[in-house]
């Protein structure tokens, strides 16, 4: 059995001093957030730890390996979709730019913004490298059965993992090892919260294994932050 903790990273400053940032690090807010997964996380034991390069995720992670006392292997393929550079922009810009963006015609989500990465290229990046992942470093493997992908996990071999990325990522991650059909609006269909956890496994089936969601954006941890 395999089974994954996706955490998305704590809330970003996208404004630290009123115009954009296009690699933004963590609010105060964010911050308590990330201390908050951190004590919640380190009642487990994991196996392995991946983890985005984007500032938001590592500044999100430190006190979350610090009370696990482990290290994460970065993992670029884990990066957020990249939008079109925004540093300098004013929050009217930002938010009239996105407003825009919202209302263009479907196909057009699939190209993406301009000057940003398609929505098919973030979702080929992410389900291949998930796959890559688990098949090469954790001897996953995958047959077809009467049309459907089903996972061969060696029985004697269970491990969990902890990957800390974000909303888009995780997302796909979800969609790609729950067999939902890919969508532009993705992280909409799996939105999190800042610093939410959420689980995945796997389950035995026939004659191999598929993935079941286990847990769905847990945020407990916060109550205390969200009532202050």
């Amino acid at each position: 059995m395999i089974e994954i903790v996706l955490v998305r990273h704590a809330q970003p400053d996208w404004e630290p001093a009123g115009f954009a940032v296009d690699r933004p690090g963590l609010t105060d807010l964010g911050r308590a957030q990330s201390e908050a997964v951190a004590t919640v996380l380190v009642q487990e034991s994991f196996d392995h730890i991946y983890a985005s390069p984007l500032r938001r995720v590592q500044e999100t992670s430190e006190p979350i390996l610090k009370a696990l006392g482990q290290d994460a292997a970065i993992l670029p393929w884990l990066r957020e979709l990249e939008l079109p550079s925004m540093e300098g922009q004013t929050e009217a810009k930002v938010l009239e730019f996105f407003s825009r963006s919202w209302l263009r015609d479907l196909e057009d989500w699939w190209t993406g913004l301009p000057g940003g990465e398609s929505f098919r290229h973030f979702y080929e990046r992410i389900s291949g490298g998930i796959e890559s992942l688990l098949i090469d470093e954790h001897r996953a493997r995958i047959h077809l059965n009467t049309g459907h992908r089903i996972w061969q996990i060696n029985p004697e071999h269970t491990q969990k993992i902890l990957i800390l990325a974000h909303e888009g990522t995780n997302a796909v991650i979800l969609s790609h090892l729950l067999g939902v059909e890919p969508v532009p609006w993705a992280w909409m269909r799996f939105s999190t919260t800042w610093a939410g956890i959420t689980r995945i496994k796997t389950k035995a089936v026939a004659n191999g294994a598929v993935w079941v969601l286990e847990g769905f954006n847990r945020v407990d941890h916060m109550a205390d932050l969200a009532q202050a």
